[in-house]
């Protein structure tokens, strides 16, 4: 446990001590404003609601966290240290989870970054404050499993690009198939919704909290970052 928490600890210093993390952040708000503000004008609804921004914060996460994740261990690869981190008496389990870790961390700063949005909401309206303390659970289980897959597809390659295509389409797929259930034959509508972020996130923002939601995103989790630590274990044995 000490490994992971060292680890994790050196992947937040690594994300916000170099330009790359600041840039992803200052991206990160950018995208956010300009989506709910002048693309979408939260304002304009006459609805004190959160739900439109937090849906297009989900959409800013698809970018955001691949972005952060393709450097996971192509970066180590590239520098040379990932000789040295292999090196170490340190368990693949311990590595992969170390770097997710530091990855959640960097996703959790970025959506306290956005809370002036309910904030600004709420002294437009009357907010109900459920919704709004769901919808970040969402968003925040979201991240955390485009986190775990962004670090496998980080183990996968030597590319930053393919990595970040790769989690970014793993990531866009059942997004984007969760927005389009009107299409999906009947009979795999409820196993469509079930496994799509989408019908969960909406559930979640309504302030609906199913424990299913929490079950897929730690099963992402689970699987993705077990694919990682076998990908990094095949890697130290080469």
């Amino acid at each position: 446990m000490t490994h992971v928490l060292v680890l994790a600890r050196r992947e937040i210093a690594a994300a916000f001590g170099r330009p790359l993390g600041t840039v992803v952040l200052a991206v990160w708000i950018g995208l956010v404003a300009f989506l709910t503000l002048w693309l979408d004008d939260l304002f304009l609804a006459g609805v004190a609601s959160f739900r439109g921004s937090a849906w297009w914060m989900a959409v800013c996460l698809l970018f955001l966290v691949p972005a952060t994740t393709m450097r996971a261990f192509t970066d180590e690869r590239r520098t040379g240290t990932w000789q040295i981190l292999g090196a170490l008496p340190i368990p693949p389990t311990g590595i992969v989870v170390g770097k997710w870790l530091g990855v959640v961390a960097l996703v959790g700063v970025a959506l306290l970054l956005t809370a002036p949005w309910p904030i600004a909401i709420a002294s437009y309206g009357d907010l109900d404050p459920g919704p709004v303390l769901a919808a970040y659970l969402g968003l925040l289980l979201f991240g955390a499993s485009l986190a775990a897959i962004g670090i496998a597809a980080s183990a996968m390659t030597d590319s930053q690009v393919i990595a970040f295509l790769v989690a970014f389409v793993a990531g866009v797929i059942p997004f984007i198939v969760g927005r389009a259930l009107p299409l999906v034959p009947l009979p795999l509508v409820p196993l469509t919704t079930a496994l799509t972020f989408d019908a969960h996130f909406q559930d979640l923002s309504r302030g609906v909290l199913d424990t299913r939601s929490i079950v897929l995103a730690v099963a992402v989790v689970v699987v993705a970052l077990r694919l990682a630590v076998h990908l990094v274990d095949r890697q130290r044995l080469a």
